[in-house]
């Protein structure tokens, strides 16, 4: 990447905010480098014990509500929304098969109902995150889907993932976000569609959620109730997909197909899990903190996304860097020794625009749109930099 000349005013509002960050609480930043101390001494540890440091997999799920049956006498349950992976080859996770599932199967039966083309095997409870990958059999990875388009998931985004982490042994992030109707209270061609949307990057770094990768591969897999033979999958440009195979391939860890095969721990989160959910491959569920509003879906994501960004944008800088707006800011910093000519040169490079293209759909979207929330992402962004600049030895500048 080619680091243009300056800009005068994306300068003098890094200057300002490089100014005011120098008294402004450093967040997530403080906390992140105390959490490095730890990690260089457990590092230390490891090696005397002569055994590598793997990063847990970690899998998040948020769910959004769906509601089915007459109008007059609608009923609710949830439903998968959004899914995000980091999975590492070395720490595999037990997934848990649709059939556990017992809190949609009247949702199910109402579509196959009002759906004739759907019923029996023709639409099924689609997994967002495979249960052969570690995904759960809890309402929120699953969506209602067409018995094609679920095939097409598998032998798209799903076998690629396989391939990955069974065949190649590379860890990847994973993600899937379900784009489809959230009431069947009538049957219409509208709510009878879906997408599941797909994105895989390579995980550069399994001590670190953040080293995530440039994206490798997109999947947009087709579901419609009304055809649900239907097989159709295109990448983010729209040509269609072939079918990759993952062949041979095994899960090291057995996905659970039986109720009495789940734990207690599982058992009980089929009853009373949050909309959002975070299983870690050690220390088990726990609840998203983004859930404690109640909200569900895109306005879920972007509630929290705002919140955090309104209360310490420094903080959400942090915790949403990627690797691609990282590279900026490194180079940037290394061919500079004034901040202020640093941070120029970053922002003409395009640190903003790569750091908003890093970000959910929803939440860039809303930040382009509210200008008291882009000077908020603005003033993070200028934090960010002014820590990183004096954290590698060179001052202010």
């Amino acid at each position: 990447m080619i680091l243009t000349n300056k800009n005068t005013q994306q300068q003098s509002t890094l200057q300002r905010v490089g100014t005011q960050s120098k008294s402004a609480s450093k967040g997530r930043y403080l906390e992140d480098n105390r959490a490095a101390t730890t990690a260089d001494n457990t590092l230390l540890q490891s090696l005397a014990n002569q055994q590598p440091i793997q990063r847990k997999t970690v899998i998040e799920n948020i769910g959004q509500s769906c509601t089915y049956g007459p109008a007059t006498n609608a009923q609710t349950v949830t439903v998968g929304h959004t899914m995000n992976a980091w999975l590492d080859p070395a720490d595999p996770v037990r997934g848990q098969s649709a059939s556990v599932n017992a809190s949609q199967d009247n949702l199910m039966a109402w579509i196959k109902s009002v759906y004739p083309q759907a019923k029996g095997a023709m639409s099924v409870k689609g997994h967002l995150l495979n249960d052969n990958l570690g995904g759960t059999a809890l309402d929120n990875n699953l969506y209602p889907i067409s018995k094609g388009a679920n095939g097409k998931h598998l032998s798209t985004s799903e076998n690629y993932v396989k391939n990955a982490l069974w065949k190649d042994k590379t860890a990847v992030k994973y993600s899937v976000s379900v784009s489809g109707a959230t009431n069947y209270t009538s049957a219409n061609s509208s709510n009878a569609k879906a997408t599941f949307h797909a994105v895989v990057s390579p995980w550069n770094d399994v001590t670190d959620t953040s080293k995530v990768g440039a994206t490798a591969y997109t999947a947009n897999i087709t579901s419609d109730l009304g055809s649900p033979k239907v097989r159709e999958a295109s990448d983010e440009k729209g040509a269609a997909l072939g079918n990759i195979s993952a062949y041979g391939l095994k899960p090291s860890e057995d996905p659970a197909k039986l109720v009495g095969d789940l734990s207690n721990a599982e058992k009980q989160h089929r009853t009373d899990q949050p909309a959002g959910l975070q299983i870690d491959s050690q220390s088990g569920y726990q609840a998203l903190a983004a859930t404690s509003s109640g909200t569900t879906g895109d306005s879920q994501v972007w509630n929290d996304a705002y919140n955090k960004l309104k209360a310490d944008p420094q903080e959400f800088v942090e915790e949403h860097m990627d690797d691609a707006t990282r590279d900026i800011v490194d180079i940037a910093i290394a061919n500079y020794d004034n901040v202020s000519d640093a941070a120029a040169a970053a922002f003409a490079a395009g640190l903003s625009g790569t750091f908003l293209s890093g970000l959910p759909v929803v939440v860039s979207q809303h930040i382009e749109k509210d200008q008291t929330v882009s000077e908020a992402l603005m003033h993070g962004l200028g934090a960010y930099f002014q820590s990183e600049y004096e954290e590698r030895g060179k001052g202010a500048g």
